[in-house]
């Protein structure tokens, strides 16, 4: 019944989030990156259920606008930008992490932001006793990692925990991080998502 429930959820273009997650007592980080347009407003609904203590993106926020190649888009990057910082900051997170991907402009994100944390290329951030590193590139990770290692921006490096050192690609799943005990729970994105992500037929391309 659970795995029909998170194939339905996918092919209606949402996020399942397990009761267990909801019902729970302790703290969550939410990890997400490289986030298209029309992923926000699952997006809106999985903070709303989830209420995540700490929300980290790792980088290329409206992911559907390629920036780095298409600088003439910055228009509409910034009005689609604002709607994902209102819904990051009027969620009831503690701290917010986001970290400037190649397909982003800081100034603009700065000036959106009231209580966003903006992370440049990479930084080491410790959460109760958990010691993280985020950055959007993995690249940077792998530099100096970590307990727990969070980035996106392709899929070189994926899930995977190596020598007891856990590393997060938020491409591949969305990630949420128990920070009482350290557990990883990996939720997986909409169908069609990664279309969105390479830009098929979207703005900016």
């Amino acid at each position: 019944m659970e795995n029909f429930k998170i194939t339905l959820y996918r092919a209606i273009g949402f996020v399942y989030i397990p009761k267990c997650l909801k019902d729970r007592k302790g703290e969550v980080i939410l990890h997400i990156s490289d986030t298209p347009y029309s992923f926000f407003y699952p997006l809106k609904k999985v903070i709303k259920k989830l209420k995540p203590d700490y929300i980290i993106h790792t980088g290329d926020l409206v992911d559907n606008i390629k920036l780095e190649f298409c600088h003439y888009s910055l228009y509409t990057y910034t009005k689609r930008l604002r709607i994902l910082v209102d819904i990051l900051e009027n969620s009831k997170a503690k701290k917010i992490y986001v970290c400037v991907g190649n397909h982003d402009e800081k100034e603009t994100i700065k000036k959106l932001s009231k209580r966003i944390h903006i992370v440049e290329k990479s930084k080491n951030i410790k959460i109760k006793n958990l010691n993280l590193r985020i950055s959007h590139y993995s690249d940077e990770i792998i530099k100096n990692p970590l307990e727990y290692n969070l980035f996106g921006h392709d899929l070189s490096i994926k899930n995977k925990i190596d020598k007891e050192r856990v590393y997060l690609n938020g491409i591949e799943s969305i990630n949420i991080i128990d920070v009482d005990n350290g557990e990883v729970t990996n939720l997986p994105y909409p169908f069609g998502l990664d279309d969105e992500r390479l830009g098929k037929g979207k703005v900016g391309l």
